[in-house]
């Protein structure tokens, strides 16, 4: 009769206490939130990225994947990180925050500085293709 329990003891325990435990090592970190990745200047920007427009659209440092919209590290992020740029990119988001996009977007989510802040944030932390890795893999390669 007693080893029953014990061995109830021993899976509640496992349950209850290692898997949680291996959970948080393994993936729940408070380094896993996107927050941890972001410059506290664009947390702004992040916390109204997340808000207005993760719902649509993807974008891994904002730990969001919207499937409505265009995945914005795909679209934005095809060369490397150039202040020409970020600055092109900058633009082009804050126009589409503000003007929408031929209704396929809504004008006036954000406006004024709040758009500002989502397009800075946008621009800066969109996952930009690495510029050796763009360079050598346009490099033809010998045999």
């Amino acid at each position: 009769m007693k080893r029953p329990i014990v061995m109830f003891c021993v899976l509640a325990a496992i349950c209850l206490v290692v898997l949680p435990f291996w959970a948080l090592q393994s993936k729940g970190g408070a380094d896993a939130s996107p927050e941890s990745t972001v410059p506290k200047s664009d947390q702004q920007g992040l916390e109204l990225f997340q808000i207005n427009c993760g719902a649509c659209h993807t974008l891994e440092a904002a730990g969001t994947d919207g499937k409505i919209g265009p995945n914005l590290d795909q679209l934005l992020g095809t060369g490397p990180k150039t202040s020409q740029a970020v600055e092109g990119n900058y633009g082009r988001v804050l126009a589409a925050v503000t003007k929408g996009i031929q209704g396929r977007m809504p004008k006036g989510l954000l406006e004024g500085e709040q758009a500002k802040a989502v397009a800075h944030f946008v621009a800066n932390n969109v996952a930009y293709v690495d510029s050796q890795s763009s360079s050598s893999s346009s490099a033809p390669t010998s045999p």
